[in-house]
């Protein structure tokens, strides 16, 4: 699934503004996760231009519109605890994040493992 930024939206504050660390109006980024709660919901993107090794960045969807509405095939659907978590299956572990930020190996080679066939998938 790719997604093109049409505004950026300041995570803090909900304003709309011209530019803001990390995102660009017009980029073209893999849409890596989507994550919803009772009070949010966010996407994880990837843009274009990102390493190998970045995590992407959690955004409002309202920030994107499609250009590539294909779900990727390694995605799975999780409801638990009222959110809904469509990501990699790979990554839907409890704790997978908290371990891939601490630098857990097996959770740094399940990231990159799952990020390779997104961006394969896109």
């Amino acid at each position: 699934m790719r997604v093109r930024c049409i505004k950026i939206v300041h995570p803090q504050t909900g304003e709309t503004v011209p530019e803001y660390p990390g995102v660009r109006v017009g980029s073209v980024c893999t849409v890596l996760e989507m994550i919803t709660g009772p009070d949010y919901w966010m996407i994880r993107v990837l843009d274009e231009d990102d390493e190998d090794d970045d995590p992407g960045s959690l955004w409002d969807p309202g920030m994107f519109e499609t250009i590539d509405a294909q779900v990727p095939p390694s995605w799975t659907l999780v409801l638990q605890d009222g959110h809904m978590r469509l990501a990699p299956a790979l990554w839907q572990r409890p704790g997978f994040w908290n371990d891939y930020f601490d630098n857990v190996p097996q959770a740094l080679a399940d990231f990159q493992t799952a990020k390779h066939e997104l961006l394969n998938s896109a």
